[in-house]
This record gives structure tokens, C-alpha cells and sequence, in this order.
């Protein structure tokens, strides 16, 4: 009786259920934004090619994260948790898929994404931030949750797309080039559109880069592998 119970508790977490549960839960959650706000909906969507969108957004300067924008980035840290996962199982030669090894995976990437959020909103609101640097922040965030969208499509497709075999690794490199394509077009926007800032302050940017992005994100690699 217990061997069965055991077998069964097995079965329950390298069952594929749960990643379609995520995805499921993916699409409700841009079905309830388009509901609340179609609008604004729109523009995170397009806003890698609607710039006006963004400057909107730091004009209003809002002391806090909204309902709507928490959501979305829920909504980008699903996928953005799905995707390394899916990166990281490969590169470490498994097929099977656990929920419990996504679960580890994603809490390292939700205190990642929480420590960036929290210490962005603490510059934005605790000193005098210009409306430069006020752009730049909203930009980065805003232009997240633009590629999420296509991360999601790139999940879906990826993972339902072709057949989840050892040694088939195909789905696996379209995942991986698609994602480098999306964050690389993302970095060059944020790259083109903040230039007048970066080049006053080439100091600053480079020691907020390392010391805010590259280095956490090599602490939390590190971790998850």
C-alpha cells in the first residue's frame, strides 16, 4: 500500500499537469488585464514600438506599483521562471519535468526580480530622481513585460510543439535563440532610447549594471545550477 502511495506521489510530480496549469493561468491572467484595462493592456504590449507609452508612464510618476502592473509582472515572472527552467533541466541532461525543481528554480528568480523592483522603487521615490532616470527604470520594467508576452508564445510553442524526448534537443535551442532575441532587442531599446543619459552618466551606468544586474543575476545562476 505505502510502495503504491509512493509511486503515485511520483507520478503526481513529474506529471506535465502543472505546466499546463501554468500556462492556463498565463492566459487568464492577460484575458483579466485586457478586461480591466484594454488600453493600457495595448500599450505594454507595443511598447517596444510605442514610446510615447513609456513617457506617459514616468510623467505620472506613481509612488507605488499598480494592481494592473504587479500582475503583469506576475504574469512575466511565470514565464520567465517556465523558460529557465526549461533551459536549466536540458543543460543538466533531464527530460522529465518536476514540479518541485520548478518551484526551487522560480523562488530564486521572484527574490531576483523583488530585490530589482524594491530597490528601483526606492530610488524612484526616496531621492530627487530625475525624469531621465525616472524613463529608464519604467523602460526596463515596461520592456519586460512587452518580451513576456512573446516569452509565453515561445513557452507554448516550444514545449507543445515538439516531442519531449531524451536527445531531442531542438525544441531547446529554438527556445533558447528566441529568448536571446527577444532580451537582446529589448537591451538595444533600452539602450537607444536612454543613450543621452547613458553617455552623461557612463560612471554610474556601468556600476548600477554590475552591480545591479550582472552580479545578482550570476549569484542567482549560480544558485539555481
Amino acid at each position: 500500500m505505502i510502495h503504491l502511495l509512493i509511486q503515485a506521489n511520483e507520478r503526481v510530480i513529474v506529471s506535465h499537469d502543472w505546466i499546463t496549469a501554468i500556462f492556463v493561468l498565463c492566459l487568464l491572467i492577460l484575458f483579466l488585464l485586457k478586461l480591466f484595462n484594454a488600453e493600457k493592456m495595448k500599450g505594454y504590449a507595443l511598447s517596444i514600438f510605442n514610446r510615447g507609452f513609456i513617457e506617459i508612464s514616468a510623467q505620472e510618476k506613481k509612488p507605488f506599483l499598480g494592481i494592473f502592473d504587479l500582475s503583469f509582472l506576475f504574469f512575466s515572472f511565470l514565464n520567465i521562471s517556465l523558460s529557465s527552467y526549461f533551459l536549466l533541466n536540458h543543460g543538466q541532461g533531464k527530460w522529465m519535468f518536476s514540479f518541485l525543481e520548478f518551484s526551487q528554480v522560480a523562488s530564486y528568480i521572484l527574490v531576483y526580480i523583488l530585490g530589482r523592483i524594491i530597490v528601483e522603487n526606492l530610488l524612484l521615490n526616496l531621492f530627487q530622481i530625475t525624469e531621465q532616470l525616472s524613463y529608464f527604470f519604467i523602460s526596463k520594467r515596461v520592456y519586460l513585460c512587452s518580451i513576456s508576452i512573446g516569452i509565453f508564445f515561445l513557452n507554448l510553442c516550444c514545449f507543445y510543439g515538439f516531442e519531449k524526448t531524451k536527445g531531442d534537443f531542438m525544441w531547446i535551442v529554438l527556445l533558447s535563440l528566441g529568448i536571446a532575441a527577444l532580451f537582446l532587442v529589448r537591451f538595444v531599446i533600452i539602450l537607444i532610447y536612454n543613450k543621452n543619459l547613458i553617455l552623461k552618466e557612463l560612471f554610474y551606468f556601468i556600476l548600477y549594471l554590475c552591480a545591479f544586474e550582472i552580479v545578482p543575476l550570476m549569484v542567482v545562476l549560480k544558485l539555481m545550477i
